[in-house]
């Protein structure tokens, strides 16, 4: 669990790994990131009253080291046979998630990573959502499906801590000062371990505005659209697979930069978000079926308005 200014949620995290009923022993490896608020004070009650409190292992950093530095020392301190992932504003909602996920992958040594359903939580709203069951049949299309969408949650993962640490190590460089990890991880994983679906919600993934992975600026959005693209990219001209696979994300991508232009309140900044639209991968990697599927009128439509300021006189309007 890594954490950083989390001082509303980092209790609910930390509780819904302390409450797990095992019959094995379990460590909490807690990296707190040098956070300014409070998450510290929580912390230490925590570590203080908690009856429990024993399974925690606990690093407050001296300063800020960043997103994935914080996760590689994390990473480092686990001594276990697995590792299960639980960032400080997402939390575990069932007693026997641990439990059931080390059964299976201890009666298959085949399996790199068990993942679960999930829930989000609109933290602005306060709402819950239920989000589909992902599940794919083949193994052979689950590199495929997950080029499409990510469709595996963090908080739901528990990996064999031999697969994740070769994995780390082969993608060690290319994580550094990036915002995607998971994916990242989750791919390169898949890649060369078989994949086991639980099929229950033992996790909610917490949705909350202006964090790393839903940034309100628009550089850090236009930084965190493309990450997500560029992963997959990587990905796949790392292990040399079929290019065409990159076809909807290359679409999704460009669907959001312009969708977000158009709803844009500044010129400027339709211009930087349309400036980074995937042209050259459109034609280098896409399939042309999938393109027309995906980019409709609607948003040729919303392209065009973007660039002549209709989006923005909406706006002003507004």
């Amino acid at each position: 669990m890594i954490t950083y200014g989390h001082e509303n949620y980092i209790r609910q995290a930390i509780e819904g790994v302390l409450m797990q009923d095992c019959n094995f022993e379990v460590e909490l490896i807690l990296s707190n990131d040098c956070s300014l608020d409070q998450t510290d004070y929580i912390i230490q009650d925590i570590l203080s009253n908690h009856p429990r409190s024993g399974w925690i292992k606990y690093f407050k950093q001296n300063k800020n080291l960043g997103i994935m530095p914080n996760f590689f020392f994390a990473l480092e301190q686990c001594s276990g046979k697995y590792v299960a992932m639980c960032e400080g504003d997402d939390f575990w909602i069932t007693k026997d998630k641990l439990r059931k996920q080390v059964e299976i992958l201890e009666e298959n040594e085949e399996i790199g990573l068990v993942y679960t359903d999930v829930k989000q939580f609109i933290q602005r709203t306060g709402q819950f959502i239920d989000i589909p069951a992902r599940f794919v049949q083949r193994q052979s299309d689950v590199i495929p499906e997950m080029l499409k969408s990510k469709f595996i949650e963090f908080a739901t993962t528990m990996f064999r801590k031999t697969i994740l640490d070769e994995v780390v190590k082969k993608i060690k460089e290319e994580l550094k000062n990036k915002v995607i990890g998971d994916t990242r991880i989750i791919l390169e994983t898949v890649y060369i371990s078989k994949l086991h679906y639980l099929n229950e919600v033992t996790a909610v993934y917490r949705i909350l505005e202006g964090s790393a992975s839903h940034p309100k600026e628009v550089d850090k959005y236009i930084f965190a659209i493309k990450d997500s693209y560029l992963c997959r990219k990587s990905f796949v001209k790392r292990n040399k697979l079929n290019t065409i696979w990159l076809s909807d994300a290359i679409c999704n991508t460009n669907r959001g930069l312009i969708n977000n232009a158009f709803v844009a309140k500044k010129y400027i900044d339709v211009i930087k978000l349309l400036k980074n639209v995937l042209i050259v991968d459109v034609f280098k990697y896409c399939n042309w079926n999938i393109f027309r599927k995906k980019m409709k009128i609607h948003i040729w439509i919303k392209l065009i308005l973007s660039l002549v300021g209709v989006g923005i006189l909406r706006q002003k309007l507004r």
